[in-house]
């Protein structure tokens, strides 16, 4: 029974090194500028690391970069969208 659980130890262990390991190559691809209006982000600013938007497209392997006002700005024109959009179905 003991030798189960240590193989199972091993293989969340193995596992979790695999997915850092993952995860930091995307880290690598983070860019030095907002994706929409091309600000300069400094890795090396606390402000900047705290505010600054990440996504990640791991099927694509791209990492998108957003500064706080272009984020902001999406996510009310999404707003926006998805109001519109129920209002059609309301109207429907």
């Amino acid at each position: 029974m003991g030798s189960i659980g240590r193989k199972m130890a091993r293989n969340q262990k193995k596992n979790a090194k695999k997915k850092m390991k993952e995860q930091m190559a995307l880290f690598d691809k983070l860019g030095d500028e907002c994706l929409v209006c091309q600000k300069p982000y400094d890795k090396t600013n606390k402000e900047h690391v705290t505010n600054w938007f990440v996504t990640v497209r791991k099927q694509e392997g791209k990492v998108n970069l957003y500064c706080p006002d272009c984020w902001e700005n999406a996510n009310k024109i999404i707003e926006d969208f998805m109001e519109r959009e129920a209002a059609k179905d309301d109207d429907v």
